[in-house]
């Protein structure tokens, strides 16, 4: 779930910000600079107001590069004894001594290192800040006067950025002049928090005083988690906008979003003369979307033609497409992976091959689309809550179909989607074996190793075990699933009408073909237990959306959504499907129906040649 971080100079300001329910409070002085310090007694003093209602974070200032510097501030405000210590890292020759310097203080302080998008950020800084053990990294403006984040860094940059972050274990910010229409083609990236200031101001501009009615439009275009176990105050008109799509009235209709004239440099075409360049593709596209309400007031209700134009640059921005067809069949793959879109046309014209354009036009419809989704019950054993095992298949086609491997990320244990997931699992009539991720689990091993210094084979024991950890998690959120530790308890598992989990270590840590190194995780765990089964499907659930349907495994690999060596370990044949947090809400009724949610992948060239 994303949170909202307001920057606020004070107490007075605080106290607003707290009132509107905001994540977390960060102190800043905005007429000092993009990270303008206040001081360390402003600090305590708002600490002492806040009294833990609320993460505060504080911002050391736009200090030079130099490590001495950097450290001696960085202990300053760590002194004060906030949550979070934010400092900027400007481009310079001596970021790596500063990234060093801080490292001391890291093992006592969450650090947040912030590059700037106007800047020409590094993102290649990022292991380097995990080495050094910070806590997170975000991306921000240094010159407000120069535009917006997205000005900068296109929406197509963004999920590199935050994929990477997140494998490394970082928590991941986005900031920099964002406003009220921002939040929408942000969300679906998925960053651990928004940061806000001049848009907490109303019309007086950063420098100005916060507003108690900014800062209520900016909450309520965010979902809201709920706090210490009390009622979810999740906003759902804001989720079906972002692709989650509960059950509405079904009185109501569809809305057409289109885009149209959308210009944009491809490199596309199959003729030689075609290749080494781009040319002018225009773009028009229409979207049948469900209407969450009959009447709109904000941005909460409406599915916004950002996101359309988005998907279409982070398509055209992975190079050369041959044909036009397929880029159409990518553009609508992409836009109906939401599922309040039941229906899309998509017009490719290619304007620079003679008088007139030419190019395709297609139609795709989404398969059963209907108003709201079906679902299991999460049906968590400590809440008594009663769940139904699935019905009694035959036992002559319980034996003939293989079961699918699902693997379910270890990050979604910390997403509002993890409880639809455990529920559209738990209720599959597709047989089906899931496989934990390691999540925090496994990056607390990574952590360790690198001020530890123990051994990869070490690491590998170490993060199979942490799997387990997780799959505990999962097996106490639904009655109707059962733990596994081998093949044989798994298909008594199914036999007997339930998912089973696996529990890897007895099968995965003695494993001569499962190599101890960081380029196989749970990804290939999952890959390696799909050529045990004989499993002809393989779905991995990941807490991205930064995947398409020309993906193929190589390409994954590339970007880190999946590990290095998925690849060597995937079994010939195997139909690989990926799923992200758009994919949560409608999974039940999929999987219900015995099919699998998400989209396939192409399998890769080496995995294609790798027989025998």
């Amino acid at each position: 779930m994303t949170r909202m971080l307001a920057s606020v100079t004070g107490v007075d300001e605080a106290e607003i910000v707290l009132s509107g329910g905001v994540d977390i409070v960060d102190l800043k002085d905005p007429k000092a600079g993009a990270l303008g310090a206040v001081s360390t007694q402003t600090i305590r003093r708002a600490i002492s107001l806040i009294a833990g209602r609320a993460p505060v974070s504080a911002v050391c200032g736009d200090l030079p590069m130099e490590p001495e510097t950097i450290r001696a501030k960085a202990e300053e405000i760590a002194a004060t004894g906030v949550d979070y210590v934010k400092i900027g890292l400007f481009p310079s020759a001596n970021v790596a001594a500063c990234a060093a310097a801080l490292a001391p203080v890291a093992a006592r302080t969450k650090l947040i290192a912030v590059l700037f998008a106007d800047l020409a950020p590094d993102f290649e800084l990022l292991p380097m800040l995990a080495k050094h053990r910070f806590h997170g990294a975000m991306v921000d403006t240094a010159n407000k006067a120069n535009g917006r984040l997205l000005d900068h860094l296109p929406p197509e940059r963004i999920p590199g950025f935050v994929d990477r972050a997140k494998s490394l274990g970082l928590m991941v910010g986005l900031s920099g002049s964002l406003e009220a229409p921002d939040i929408p083609r942000l969300l679906p990236f998925a960053p651990d928090f928004l940061g806000f200031r001049g848009a907490l101001c109303g019309h007086c501009g950063r420098t100005g005083s916060i507003s108690a009615e900014a800062v209520a439009q900016i909450r309520a275009l965010i979902p809201e988690a709920s706090r210490s176990g009390g009622a979810s105050s999740i906003d759902y008109r804001l989720l079906a906008a972002r692709g989650y799509s509960p059950g509405t009235d079904p009185t109501l209709g569809t809305d057409k979003i289109f885009v149209r004239d959308f210009v944009l440099p491809v490199q596309i075409g199959a003729y030689s003369f075609e290749h080494g360049h781009t040319q002018k593709v225009r773009f028009d596209v229409i979207a049948d979307v469900l209407q969450v309400t009959d009447h709109p007031e904000d941005m909460r209700h409406v599915f916004s033609y950002d996101i359309i134009m988005d998907g279409i640059r982070t398509i055209v921005a992975r190079g050369h497409i041959q044909l036009s067809e397929a880029l159409a069949e990518q553009v609508a793959t992409y836009i109906l992976e939401n599922p309040r879109v039941v229906r899309v046309t998509v017009r490719v014209e290619k304007l620079e091959l003679g008088p007139g354009g030419v190019g395709v036009e297609i139609e795709r419809k989404r398969q059963s689309a209907g108003r709201g989704v079906a679902s299991g019950a999460a049906g968590r054993k400590d809440q008594g809550a009663v769940s139904q095992p699935r019905q009694e298949r035959p036992e002559a086609i319980r034996r003939a179909v293989k079961p699918a491997v699902v693997k379910l990320g270890g990050s979604t244990a910390d997403a509002a989607e993890m409880a639809d997931w455990v529920a559209a699992l738990a209720g599959s009539k597709l047989p089906i074996v899931i496989v934990p991720g390691g999540g925090r689990f496994a990056d607390q091993v990574r952590e360790t190793q690198i001020y530890m210094d123990f051994s990869d084979t070490a690491a590998h024991a170490m993060a199979i075990l942490a799997m387990e950890q997780f799959a505990q998690i999962i097996l106490d959120r639904d009655e109707r699933l059962a733990p596994a530790r081998s093949l044989e308890e798994m298909g008594r598992a199914l036999d007997a009408g339930k998912v089973p989990v696996w529990l890897p270590s007895s099968l995965a840590l003695p494993a001569p073909d499962i190599p101890a190194s960081w380029d196989v995780t749970s990804d290939s765990l999952a890959a390696w237990l799909a050529g045990k089964l004989g499993a002809n499907a393989l779905l991995l659930i990941k807490q991205t959306g930064a995947f398409f349907g020309s993906d193929t495994i190589d390409s994954l690999a590339v970007r880190g959504i999946v590990d290095a060596g998925f690849a060597a370990m995937l079994p010939e044949g195997s139909d690989v499907h990926l799923a992200g947090p758009k994919d949560a809400a409608g999974a039940g009724a999929l999987l219900a129906a015995g099919n699998l949610p998400g989209i396939r992948i192409a399998a890769s060239i080496r995995s294609a040649r790798k027989a025998g």
